[in-house]
């Protein structure tokens, strides 16, 4: 299995996995300041093209802002006003587009996209001694410096921890069961196996909530300060994390009832959850059954949990969502990691 059907199979997945298709339908916001038979010539080349999907048209600035703040769209182009008389005045308008700062790949292909339509529709009017009749103007929302070593920091750091987790309640879980020191631990714990769990299970959740909030705190130094509010929802989210994190290691071991096997299943799992997390790859451009991988990685949720107290104070209905994921997967880990560990200390203890 480790010498050849792991390797193998992961790298046929892995090769699929990057050979997606291009992107498509990114979602974007436009705020018409123009009401003009230009501007509404330039919302139906940008809707025609097949990477962007026009998702909303905003009243004003703000909305579309709040739209990349709650998630809801990547980017959003602002049509100035009298655009239409300053382009055929030669005047050259400047067009703001603001993109969502943390993806850099995402933003990349949307970027290019936009930028293509407004050079056909430039070439095409009659300002043929203009180089650039209309001209764009590129801003980022969360990360006005351009600087990603926060938001990449802050994602490896976090995926560092997410494999740390599993890896050790792999080990943790294991060890007794290696060195068939069961009946030991159990008579340790009096004769319970609750205990024995509960005593394997807190010190082990608690280190590495603490350990990765410390971390996350000197990381974060890059980038704007939180709000209580906000890092209490990033703390809330870490610690729900590792509550799934574990409960995957601990079903690994219950499961397979072997630490060398557990240990290669949570590094195949683990170890590339960063590439599928969405952080630097887009999600929105993975195949079904990828996507459907990538929904199951606790590290997809908290790291959009992230993303949006990053960006600013978005409110808690967003974040919530991520947290209810979270909890619900550690809920349902631990409960299937304890029924198979429990049954597993019962046979062993009477063996």
């Amino acid at each position: 299995m480790i010498l050849f059907v792991l390797p193998v199979s992961t790298s046929i997945f892995m090769v699929h996995f990057f050979s997606a298709e291009s992107i498509q339908h990114i979602p974007i916001g436009i705020v018409h300041y123009d009401h003009s038979k230009l501007s509404e010539h330039l919302e139906y080349s940008l809707s025609a093209n097949p990477v962007i999907d026009i998702k909303t048209q905003c009243v004003n600035f703000s909305e579309c802002e709040r739209g990349i703040r709650r998630g809801e769209i990547q980017a959003f182009i602002v049509i100035p006003y009298q655009f239409e008389k300053r382009v055929l005045r030669y005047e050259t308008p400047v067009v703001p587009i603001y993109s969502n700062g943390q993806y850099y790949l995402t933003n990349m292909f949307v970027l290019k996209e936009i930028r293509s339509v407004f050079s056909t529709i430039g070439s095409n009017l009659f300002t043929r001694h203009i180089k650039e009749p209309i001209k764009t103007e590129i801003h980022s929302v969360g990360n006005t410096t351009g600087n990603y070593q926060g938001y990449l920091g802050l994602g490896l750091v976090t995926a560092i921890f997410h494999l740390s987790a599993i890896l050790i309640a792999v080990y943790v879980f294991s060890f007794p069961l290696r060195d068939r020191k069961t009946k030991e631990y159990i008579d340790a714990a009096g004769g319970s196996r609750m205990i024995l769990w509960f005593a394997s299970v807190v010190p082990l959740i608690l280190i590495s909530w603490f350990s990765m909030l410390a971390i996350y705190t000197y990381t974060h130094r890059f980038l704007a300060p939180l709000t209580l509010n906000e890092f209490i929802m990033v703390g809330a989210g870490q610690l729900a994390m590792v509550l799934a994190c574990t409960g995957a290691g601990i079903s690994f071991v219950g499961i397979t009832g072997n630490m060398r096997m557990a240990t290669s299943v949570a590094g195949v799992i683990g170890g590339p959850a960063f590439a599928f997390a969405g952080q630097t790859f887009p999600i929105i451009a993975m195949p079904f059954f990828v996507r459907c991988f990538a929904f199951l990685l606790p590290l997809t949720h908290l790291l959009k949990l992230q993303s949006q107290m990053i960006l600013g104070d978005v409110g808690l209905i967003p974040s919530w969502d991520s947290l209810v994921i979270l909890l619900g997967m550690g809920l349902f880990w631990h409960l299937l990691g304890g029924r198979f560990m429990f049954m597993r200390w019962k046979k062993w203890n009477h063996d």
